[in-house]
């Protein structure tokens, strides 16, 4: 078997029976979700993503929800709740930025990324401690 990425490794070496690895092939992928579910949540996932590949994740989910369906997300927003981010937040969008060059996005920051994935917002609220729910729909 040719080496594997570390993640995949501990998936072989941890997961699977050794009695099957050998008719296992691990290949290392991204991608939508499975096609057919009616709501996708995406919960935190952007944060950990630079801009072009959160406006990427939200285009592959997005096009993977039917007709019909719900694209909802919850991601912490700075200023979210009408106040804006207290020490504990600042230092979790430092270590965001230092870390996958993200940050803790604005309410504007989220649009615009939501729109270059072309896709609109339908609806929004806080629901607290910092988080606010998006449902995104199809631009028009």
């Amino acid at each position: 078997m040719a080496a594997l990425p570390s993640a995949l490794r501990t998936v072989a070496d941890r997961v699977l029976d050794s009695a099957v690895l050998d008719r296992v092939q691990l290949v290392p992928t991204s991608g939508p979700v499975p096609a057919g579910d009616r709501t996708v949540l995406l919960c935190r996932l952007l944060e950990q993503l630079p801009d072009e590949d959160a406006v990427l994740a939200l285009r592959e989910n997005a096009a993977a929800v039917p007709a019909g369906g719900a694209l909802l997300l919850v991601e912490q927003v700075e200023g979210a709740d009408g106040i804006e981010l207290d020490t504990e937040a600042a230092l979790h969008h430092l270590r965001l930025k230092a870390a996958f060059g993200s940050g803790v996005r604005t309410e504007r920051d989220f649009e615009r990324i939501a729109a270059l994935a072309g896709l609109r917002v339908a609806s929004r609220r806080d629901i607290g401690w910092d988080h606010r729910l998006w449902e995104l729909a199809p631009a028009r």
